[in-house]
């Protein structure tokens, strides 16, 4: 009985050990366009995503941009901003310029 229920434990513990741990798991990429307000209110900094979206990004992750330009980014949702819904809050994972 007893190498039966420890055999039963070391298969439990080798199944949930072997579960793949996705590290892209949750993030998304699309292309779209910066927008930049110029403003210091919330939501001033926004890339608007060609499948209808809006992200709201902090002004770090896109200060070296202007406004129209065309990106590819891959990002994190957050979740929906509180101020602006029904926009997207979202962690920048990458971020690049798409030639014209």
């Amino acid at each position: 009985m007893k190498k039966t229920a420890l055999l039963g434990f070391a298969l439990m513990f080798l199944f949930s050990c072997n579960k793949k741990d996705d590290v892209n798991d949750g993030i998304k990429q699309g292309t779209g366009k910066v927008w930049l307000s110029g403003g210091l209110a919330y939501c001033a900094e926004q890339i608007h995503l060609d499948n209808g979206d809006t992200l709201i990004v902090s002004i770090e992750e896109i200060i070296s941009f202007n406004t129209d330009d065309s990106v590819k980014v891959k990002y994190k949702e957050l979740g929906i901003n509180a101020f602006c819904t029904p926009f997207i809050d979202c962690e920048i994972i990458e971020i690049k310029k798409l030639n014209k």
